[in-house]
């Protein structure tokens, strides 16, 4: 009796394990991880293709067409938040001058500075492209240059005349969290910005730098995974190894599990 008791004992741990072994491979090769992906009325069609092949679920979070509560549910439920390119900030909120930008809203920056307080607070994973990188920036008390032709430099275009895409090279900083994303020093990107980093806030790091000076990259050390870009990977995703993968890492990262 014993002998079968004890055969019996060594099944239910072989089928236990067993089980258990299929779920941590499930979870590793087959589960899909949960983006969200916030953004003012744009078309993030790039951005789901880029990470199509990531094995991701796209959480599309419009602020002008949600609240910000909703917003923030959407948010509390992914494994890391992107903060996409879009309109302009108004620039009173880092004192700025409002006639050199563009399109911008004031409820809209506000809406975009609570979700990104409130994905911080459940320290999720942070990915900030172009007008997601600014608002990282200003979040933790920087400022931008409302136009960089006027009060910057037009050494480099760093937006065509005609608001279509341009391309220069930007110096990686050696020991950022970027150059071992890259392991390159140096790479070429795309770029569509009329406005850019100009004071950096405190506590966080420069990870790129166009060859203007202009800060092409942030990262906040201090953070579990914060990095944000001025240019947009999505954009260059299927033919640019580097944009593959800042990506690629991000997916990578975003695995804090569901807060």
């Amino acid at each position: 009796m014993f002998r079968k008791v004890t055969k019996f004992v060594k099944l239910v741990l072989l089928a236990l394990l067993v089980i258990l072994g299929v779920i941590l491979i499930y979870d590793r090769f087959f589960s899909y991880k949960e983006i969200a992906v916030v953004h003012n009325h744009q078309n993030i069609t790039p951005i789901k293709a880029a990470l199509s092949d990531n094995r991701i679920t796209i959480n599309d979070i419009d602020t002008s067409r949600m609240d910000t509560e909703m917003c923030k549910r959407k948010v509390e439920g992914a494994d890391g938040v992107i903060f996409a390119g879009g309109n302009d900030f108004d620039p009173e909120i880092y004192g700025g001058d409002r006639s050199l930008v563009e399109d911008y809203s004031r409820e809209d920056d506000e809406k975009s500075l609570a979700i990104l307080d409130y994905a911080i607070g459940l320290e999720k994973p942070i990915l900030g492209i172009c007008r997601g990188m600014q608002l990282i920036n200003i979040y933790y008390g920087g400022s931008l240059y409302d136009d960089l032709e006027i009060q910057f430099s037009k050494q480099i275009i760093h937006r065509g005349s005609d608001k279509t895409l341009t391309y220069h090279e930007v110096n990686i900083s050696e020991g950022a969290s970027l150059s071992k994303i890259l392991r390159s020093d140096r790479i070429e990107v795309n770029s569509y910005h009329h406005e850019g980093i100009k004071d950096l806030a405190e506590g966080l790091s420069v990870s790129a730098t166009s060859d203007d000076g202009l800060i092409e990259a942030i990262e906040n050390p201090y953070y579990s995974y914060m990095l944000g870009v001025q240019w947009h990977p999505e954009l260059s995703y299927e033919n640019d190894k580097y944009s593959k993968k800042i990506l690629k890492d991000f997916v990578k990262h975003s695995n804090a599990g569901k807060n």
